[in-house]
C-alpha cells in the first residue's frame, strides 16, 4: 500500500508542472526589464497557475477514467484513478478541492489585476473543467493542442506581464509562445503514445484524426516554432538569442519521436521535453537582463 502522500504526487503529475512556471516566469522577467516586480503578486501568479494544472490533471484523471481513455491497456505513467489507487469519491473531493484554492489564490490576483484578470481566472478555471468534462470536452473534440498553445503560452506569459506593470504589451504575447509550442509538444507527445486508447475511447484529438505521420509532424513543429521565438526579439533584445542554444538538445528529441515506433519508448522522452521549455525560458530570461 502507498502512502497517501505519494499518491496524491502521483496525482498531479508534477514532471510536467515546470510548464506553468515558464510562461510566469518570462511575464515576470519582461517586467523586470521594465523596473516593475512585485514579489507578492510574482507569488501568487505562479500558485494560481500551478494550481490551474493540478486541477485540470485531477480532472483528467476522473474524468479520462469515467470515459474509457484510461483503462488496464494504458501505456503512460500511472493514473491513481485507473489503477485504483484513488477511489472515484476520493478523486473527485481532491479535483474540487484544487479548483477551490486555486480560486482562493486567484481572487488576490483579481484584486491586484481587476477585470480583466477576473476575466482570465474563471476563463482558465473553466477551461481547465471543460478540459476532459462535460458533453464536448476540449480533449476529446480536437480542440486540446489549441487551448494548451494558447493558455500555457501568450495568456500565461501576458496575463503575467500585466499583473507586474499594469499595461498591456504585444511583445509579451509574442514572447508567451514559445512556452506555449513547447507545452504543446509535451501534449502532443502524450497523445502520440496514446493514440490506440484515445481511439477506442471516441477521444478525437488530432492525432486520432490525423494519424501517427501526423503527430511527429506536430511535434517536430511546435519544437521548432518554439526554440526559434527569439528571433522576434533579435533587433531589440540581441542577447535573447542564446535562447537558440535550446535547437541543440531540441535536434536529438525530435529526431527520437520521428524515429519510434514503440509508444511504450515515448514515456521517457516527457520529461525531456518538459526540460526542454525549462531550458529555454532560463536562456531567453538570461538573455533580457544582458
Amino acid at each position: 500500500m502507498q502512502p497517501q502522500w505519494k499518491i496524491w504526487f502521483l496525482a498531479i503529475r508534477p514532471k510536467t508542472l515546470v510548464l506553468s512556471f515558464c510562461p510566469v516566469l518570462i511575464g515576470t522577467f519582461l517586467a523586470f526589464k521594465e523596473h516593475s516586480f512585485h514579489g507578492l503578486t510574482c507569488l501568487f501568479t505562479l500558485l494560481t497557475a500551478l494550481g490551474i494544472q493540478i486541477a485540470a490533471n485531477l480532472a483528467n484523471d476522473y474524468f479520462d477514467f469515467l470515459k474509457g481513455a484510461d483503462t488496464a491497456a494504458r501505456k503512460g505513467p500511472l493514473r491513481v484513478t485507473q489503477s485504483g489507487l484513488m477511489t472515484l469519491y476520493g478523486i473527485r473531493k481532491a479535483t474540487l478541492l484544487a479548483f477551490a484554492l486555486t480560486a482562493v489564490t486567484g481572487s488576490y490576483l483579481i484584486w491586484v489585476g481587476g477585470a480583466a484578470i477576473a476575466f482570465l481566472v474563471f476563463l482558465s478555471l473553466g477551461l481547465a473543467f471543460l478540459y476532459t468534462a462535460g458533453p464536448f470536452p476540449l480533449a476529446y473534440v480536437g480542440l486540446g493542442d489549441l487551448f494548451v498553445l494558447i493558455f500555457f503560452g501568450p495568456v500565461a506569459t501576458a496575463g503575467t506581464y500585466y499583473l507586474q506593470t499594469h499595461t498591456f504589451q504585444f511583445y509579451a504575447l509574442l514572447a508567451g509562445l514559445a512556452p506555449g509550442f513547447l507545452a504543446t509538444a509535451v501534449l502532443a507527445l502524450n497523445n502520440l503514445r496514446d493514440v490506440a486508447e484515445d481511439r477506442t475511447a471516441n477521444k478525437k484529438t488530432l492525432i486520432v484524426r490525423f494519424g501517427r505521420t501526423f503527430g511527429k509532424a506536430e511535434y517536430l513543429f511546435v519544437i521548432l516554432a518554439g526554440c526559434l521565438t527569439p528571433l522576434f526579439f533579435f533587433r531589440d533584445q540581441p542577447f535573447t538569442a542564446l535562447a537558440l542554444l535550446t535547437l541543440l538538445p531540441a535536434f536529438p528529441l525530435s529526431a527520437a519521436v520521428w524515429k519510434n515506433e514503440d509508444p511504450y519508448l515515448l514515456n521517457a522522452l516527457f520529461q525531456k521535453t518538459a526540460l526542454l521549455s525549462l531550458i529555454y525560458t532560463l536562456l531567453f530570461c538570461i538573455g533580457l537582463l544582458l
